[in-house]
């Protein structure tokens, strides 16, 4: 067989690995066992109006589950995201439930191989643009899978790993950048990467970054090659194989050929129609779902506050004038619950947090002080260890790991009111914000200002108010006046 494929244009990678991968341990044999397939309940088991139940699941796959009934969204796509093996791209508000929709998919995937007594490897890929969106994934499904004895493992810029050490796992959790790194010699390990069953991107909207969006559109269209070359593999295997005789020409339409199923989401991309023909092929066409923000679980209220920016006033200087403005807008919105600010760069992190602790005026009790304290003496940086005392808490990605995952988990439990941080967490991170303020709308990019994009304003503006914590929830964005009017539409 000719192994010559299409060349794909590979992309930079700048992700150095440093450290040992991010893995758990699993007390289940990784060897499966053939099983009898059982009779599973049928479709719309126990649905109410239009609601789909978990009574529906097999049993066994039940616990990935954890609530009664599945939302108006989940609800909608649970015909082709678990009882099809098409490839989607859905398009949904955020706090919707998307991850759900992964999770559907790998029910499906593990119920077709007990029916199929398929005992053989499998590789599922989870891929998110960033490094904290995938610790959470890890986080979140090791307790779910490992009961199902798959072996979950993070694999991005901090981990250094070759592609022979995931053999055992399961399910790769990964970044765009590493995976392309990994990928780029895939024909050295084509065992590995040919048993790769079920691809899962999230945030798929940064197909539009500039940066970014092409090594995503790389290492897509790569696992598309593998794809294409695995099943030119089958056939000619099976042509050889009914020139020689040694198989009935029957036999052939029985045996299932390989291939990827893709699945992508996204709050903000524009064009699902696009993507999903994208991801498609001419004799397996992907679907799209596209929901509005009618189908958002948590009410949204967003409020744009333009502010006068003198002619000639350079933007770093606004944002410093926009700082002494921050928390009259908190005290208005706040409502008693967390406030996550978003600034431009770490230098804003940093000058935004000690004006606002300067004049913030919370109250705290001696069990709140305590665990402030306990907070501040898990960072290093003393600045920081003085702003997180007052109430304020940096988030960028100067600070190390663990000082992220501790001011994190201060946040989530409420026991930090506010969070300063970079974009870096509008990618989908899960944090239980009440109010969001975005300060500014320009980012320095490229030796010049320039608008923040509206993919990356929506990404910013839901992380407000998270079903798990909120009923409702409000985002502020702060802005020059005449960006007010030009690009809100809004009036001063």
């Amino acid at each position: 067989m000719s192994d010559q494929i299409h060349n794909i244009t590979d992309i930079a990678d700048d992700e150095i690995a440093n450290s040992p991968p991010i893995s758990f341990p699993s007390s289940n044999n990784s060897q499966e066992v053939l099983v009898t397939v059982q009779n599973r309940p049928p479709k719309k088991t126990g649905q109410k109006g239009n609601f789909r139940s978990i009574e529906e699941i097999d049993p066994k796959y039940r616990h990935v589950f954890s609530y009664p009934y599945f939302n108006l969204v989940q609800s909608s796509v649970i015909e082709d995201a678990l009882y099809t093996d098409k490839s989607m791209v859905v398009c949904a508000p955020t706090g919707s439930g998307k991850t759900v929709v992964f999770e559907m998919a790998i029910v499906h995937l593990l119920m077709e191989l007990e029916d199929n007594n398929y005992t053989d490897d499998f590789k599922i890929i989870y891929m998110a643009p960033v490094k904290a969106l995938c610790t959470e994934r890890l986080t979140e499904w090791y307790p779910k899978f490992n009961k199902l004895g798959l072996l979950c493992i993070e694999v991005t810029g901090d981990t250094d790993v070759e592609f022979p050490q995931l053999k055992p796992y399961r399910i790769i959790i990964t970044t765009p950048e590493k995976w392309d790194m990994l990928t780029r010699r895939w024909k050295d390990h084509r065992s590995l990467v040919e048993v790769i069953k079920l691809f899962l991107i999230d945030e798929v909207h940064i197909l539009n970054d500039e940066l970014r969006g092409p090594v995503l559109e790389a290492v897509v269209s790569r696992m598309k090659t593998i794809e294409s070359s695995v099943q030119s593999a089958h056939r000619i295997e099976k042509l050889k194989a009914q020139y020689q005789g040694t198989v009935p020409i029957s036999s052939t339409t029985t045996t299932s050929v390989a291939r990827i199923r893709f699945i992508a989401v996204s709050a903000t991309v524009s064009n699902p129609e696009d993507v999903a023909a994208w991801l498609g092929t001419k004799d397996r066409q992907a679907v799209y779902y596209k929901f509005g923000d009618e189908c958002r679980p948590v009410k949204l209220k967003r409020v744009v506050e333009g502010y006068h920016c003198a002619e000639g006033t350079s933007i770093f200087k606004f944002d410093i004038i926009l700082n002494y403005k921050l928390w009259p807008i908190i005290q208005k919105y706040h409502n008693g619950k967390p406030t996550l600010i978003f600034c431009n760069t770490r230098k804003g992190v940093l000058l935004t947090a000690e004006t606002l602790s300067k004049e913030i005026t919370v109250s705290f009790s001696a069990e709140q002080r305590m665990k402030l304290t306990a907070l501040a003496s898990t960072i290093k940086n003393k600045k920081i260890q003085s702003l997180v005392m007052s109430g304020v808490g940096c988030h960028h990605a100067g600070l190390l790991f663990e000082e992220r995952m501790n001011i994190e988990h201060a946040f989530r439990n409420r026991d930090l009111p506010i969070l300063i941080t970079t974009t870096t967490l509008a990618m989908g991170v899960n944090l239980p914000a009440h109010l969001v303020i975005i300060k500014n709308t320009q980012q320095y990019v490229n030796g010049a200002y320039q608008e923040y994009s509206i993919s990356t304003i929506l990404q910013m503006v839901g992380r407000a108010g998270r079903p798990q914590f909120d009923t409702e929830a409000t985002a502020v964005i702060m802005t020059r006046l005449q960006d007010k009017v030009i690009s809100f539409g809004f009036k001063g």
